[in-house]
């Protein structure tokens, strides 16, 4: 009898174990789903960059209703030896929509070589860039642009600013995030020339500095059906590469060798 009571008793305090536990779980991964629910990752259709702001009255065309307004992130250092800065613009929702009055006349504006590359995501609309010395400063883009990646290079005295984002709203949906067509966007610091490297039906899906070259690859995401989205799983990637001496893009595999390895899948 006294050995069933034992029984009973480590049995109870088990299940009454188990119940605790399972609650203590229960409630973490409630709190869990809570968190993601309420962080924003930066490519939902909410917070994208919109391509048009609405007219307050579609007779009146020198008023607009401002929904998203510009902010200034914190500047970046972009070499430890250098007293260069970048300055990434985001942007925020309004809760309350401003009307925005345009001003008569005007519009709305909007190996042994020393290396080092620097790498940050986000969701961005411009960035400035600012060089101390020289008391230099300027906006990099001057068109509404959506950035999602961008970087700094310098190999030797190459010194560039690496974006991939968007201009185009190719879906239609009013927005400029990830889910249009990307292009990798090179600022080249030396004569403050900004350029665009665009691939036709593609986007941009990476890029990363080859060591030891001058070379930057390029991945690439084929829209082989052309429906205006790149879908990974049926669609193809190819590698481009783009020279930072020559500022030039070629394809890393030549024409000749895709066929033939493509021969050997066929």
């Amino acid at each position: 009898m006294e050995k069933l009571t034992k029984y009973n008793q480590k049995l109870l305090a088990i299940i009454g174990t188990t119940i605790v536990g399972g609650a203590v779980l229960a409630i973490v991964i409630g709190i869990g789903g809570l968190i993601i629910s309420a962080i924003d990752f930066g490519g939902g259709t909410d917070n994208g960059i919109q391509i048009r702001n609405n007219r307050a009255n579609q007779t009146d065309s020198t008023v607009i209703i401002r929904t998203q307004a510009i902010t200034f992130n914190d500047p970046i250092q972009l070499d430890t030896a250098q007293a260069k800065f970048i300055i990434p613009v985001g942007h925020v929702n309004l809760e309350t929509e401003e009307r925005i009055k345009i001003e008569s006349g005007s519009g709305i504006k909007y190996s042994n070589t020393e290396y080092r590359y620097d790498s940050y995501y986000g969701l961005f609309n411009n960035f400035i860039f600012y060089d101390y010395n020289s008391d230099f400063k300027a906006k990099i883009f001057n068109n509404k642009i959506a950035i999602t990646h961008w970087s700094y290079l310098r190999i030797d005295s190459n010194e560039l600013l690496l974006f991939k984002g968007t201009k185009n709203d190719i879906n239609s949906d009013n927005q400029l995030d990830y889910s249009d067509y990307q292009s990798l966007f090179v600022y080249y610091i030396s004569d403050k020339k900004l350029v665009e490297y665009d691939f036709k039906n593609s986007t941009v899906l990476g890029f990363e500095p080859m060591p030891k070259t001058n070379l930057i690859s390029i991945k690439i995401g084929i829209d082989k059906d052309v429906d205006l989205e790149y879908e990974s799983r049926s669609e193809p990637e190819e590698i481009m590469t783009l020279n930072v001496l020559t500022r030039k893009v070629n394809g890393l595999v030549s024409e000749k060798m895709k066929k033939e390895i493509q021969s050997k899948v066929d």
